[in-house]
């Protein structure tokens, strides 16, 4: 099976180079400009980076625009005030990047009118590489590890996660939303598929801003005991407590830190909510917060689940907590989605410390986010 999966990406590549080039994608938008779907934060940043290298943006597409607005000197339209003779010789750009917006009507209505679409997994190759954020790069990333994708698809427990990780290379190579998995948003952390913990889990929370675990375990039919819940965000944090009151834990341990794989210090962009993240400490707003070790700091009967999304620090938070989970074995849940290659690497790394381990993969975001591997150790 694992051998399909190669030709899979091997065929897709090949497609992509005869109908998709980054080349001949670029040409397109220089020769009639774009439109763009979204006037976000990452539409804004799709602008700046095409403004850049000489294309000519002709407006902002979005529900909420009034007359006569324009961002950032672009106009700033509705759908309806598109003139279909001037989109057929124009490129829709797809800006819109998030994990709650499924995007298949506005690409059906994009593609009835405009010469060309372009989607979120092509831009970084064809306007910069600037735009890769998250799982987002370059599209021959995924060829070039093929063979650790094809190792991990032959790893995987069932076939529910075997097809989620073919339709998730697919979609990052041949961009469309078809190619993406099926999305599950209600239950994510406890997979109604996949056999849960104990019904009152102990509970480590690794980035546990908004404290959606506690109540994504109510809607599961479980109460969390008790929650240890790492959130270096200071705003955040404060919240937590509240989260935790109303909830009735019997015990909670709330730690204002970053985890990682040794103690120290993050400069960290607070006040993002759960798109708070560290950064350069030259950055506008950043604040020091302390990072700990989980070994270090939970000591505990039992634990039965940990939960890992701590935006592309997953790898040295696993390293952190070594000795826990080899004590604990709990049910892991870790985001995979964070860094292009998180979706194979982290995995196959569980797989070595753990070679008995069962490994599953459940899609509960559109667009490729919320990817979460579950770890059965």
């Amino acid at each position: 099976m694992g051998s399909q999966l190669v030709a899979q990406i091997e065929e897709a590549a090949a497609w992509v180079a005869r109908n998709r080039s980054s080349e001949a994608l670029f040409e397109r938008l220089t020769q009639g400009g774009c439109m763009i779907c979204g006037a976000g934060g990452y539409g804004r940043q799709v602008a700046a980076a095409l403004h850049e290298r000489g294309i000519a943006v002709h407006g902002f597409i979005d529900r909420n625009a009034t007359p006569g607005a324009t961002l950032d000197g672009v106009p700033l339209i509705t759908r309806g005030d598109v003139v279909a003779a001037e989109a057929s010789k124009r490129t829709a750009i797809i800006a819109i990047n998030n994990f709650h917006t499924p995007i298949e009507e506005v690409v059906v209505w994009a593609g009835s009118l405009f010469g060309d679409t372009l989607f979120v997994p092509e831009l970084p190759d064809v306007i910069g590489p600037a735009l890769g954020n998250y799982w987002q790069g370059a599209r021959d990333l995924v060829t070039r590890n093929a063979d650790s994708i094809s190792r991990l698809h032959e790893r995987l427990a069932d076939e529910t996660s075997r097809n989620i990780l073919a339709c998730l290379v697919a979609y990052r190579q041949k961009a469309a939303p078809q190619f993406h998995p099926p999305v599950d948003r209600e239950n994510q952390y406890f997979a109604r598929d996949l056999l849960l913990p104990l019904e009152e889990p102990q509970v480590i929370d690794c980035g546990a801003w908004p404290g959606d675990m506690v109540g994504l375990a109510r809607a599961a039919g479980q109460r969390i005991a008790g929650w240890y819940a790492f959130e270096p965000d200071p705003q955040n944090h404060v919240a937590l407590a509240t989260v935790a009151r109303e909830a009735g834990i019997e015990f909670a341990a709330l730690f204002p830190c970053a985890v990682g794989e040794s103690p120290g210090m993050v400069s960290f962009a607070a006040g993002s909510a759960d798109a708070s993240h560290a950064v350069d400490l030259a950055t506008a707003a950043a604040s020091l917060v302390p990072i700990v070790r989980v070994d270090d700091v939970v000591e505990a009967q039992r634990i039965d689940m940990v939960k890992l999304d701590i935006e592309g620090f997953e790898a040295q938070a696993l390293k952190g907590m070594a000795r826990t989970l080899e004590k604990h074995r709990p049910r892991l849940c870790m985001a995979i989605y964070h860094k292009p290659a998180d979706l194979w690497e982290l995995p196959l790394a569980i797989a070595e410390q753990f070679p008995e381990a069962r490994l599953a993969i459940r899609q509960h975001g559109y667009n490729g986010y919320d990817t979460v591997l579950y770890v059965d150790l």
